[in-house]
């Protein structure tokens, strides 16, 4: 399976979140909330973790399970931007100050801008996949075992990865970017595109190493 087969297959999970169209409402409401939004990040979370096909509905999960599983996710990406926010402080910071009294303000703040930009991305690149590894197996501790990253990135193929990664940044932020037209609720439908789409595709290239068990024979 390589990037497009990946990417058209995730595409193709988005109209089944339309199939109950109660479970889609529930989570919209959900998204649009602050910090309970957590419990939507941990249902897209599960579809990632179990490789799920069809969208679970939500009357059969557990809440609380969810909002946890979506705060792991959350600390594991505010793990790896932490980074380029310190370097941003402490390096960046005082660039603009100084350029500031020089009358450089405008360009420094840029080319700041633009290397902080750059960092997240770098950044992003790798955390994916450890993200994707933690999901799977429940493993908080693999978040930074940077070794089980770089080893699915090269099952799945470098080139098919970083193919993978920008058609995943360029479909999240097109779809925030058309559904900013619809007030209060776009971010949060558009939150739940993209969260299908990225946490779907996960699910794909994880497979590689990560499969999800048979579940035990009945007794």
């Amino acid at each position: 399976m390589n990037a497009f087969d990946i990417a058209g297959r995730s595409f193709n999970f988005l109209p089944r979140l339309f199939k109950d169209l109660a479970n889609f409402l529930i989570l919209l409401i959900l998204n649009a909330v602050p910090i309970i939004n957590l419990i939507v990040v941990g249902y897209f979370a599960r579809v990632l973790k179990q490789d799920l096909e069809e969208p679970p509905q939500l009357s059969r999960l557990n809440i609380a399970e969810l909002f946890v599983d979506g705060v792991k996710v959350l600390l594991a990406v505010l793990l790896y931007l932490l980074i380029p926010l310190i370097l941003a402080f402490v390096l960046i910071g005082p660039s603009v100050l100084l350029a500031y009294f020089l009358g450089l303000s405008s360009r420094v703040r840029f080319l700041s801008m633009l290397t902080i930009f750059v960092l997240v991305l770098a950044l992003m690149l790798l955390a994916l996949p450890q993200i994707g590894i933690v999901v799977r197996t429940g493993d908080f501790g693999k978040i930074l075992a940077l070794g089980d990253g770089l080893s699915l990135i090269k099952t799945f193929g470098l080139g098919n990865y970083l193919l993978l990664f920008i058609i995943i940044v360029i479909f999240d932020a097109g779809v925030m970017e058309a559904l900013r037209v619809i007030p209060v609720l776009g971010a949060a439908i558009g939150g739940i595109f993209t969260m299908a789409f990225t946490f779907k595709a996960l699910s794909y290239m994880v497979n590689l190493k990560y499969p999800v068990p048979p579940p035990p024979p009945a007794p």
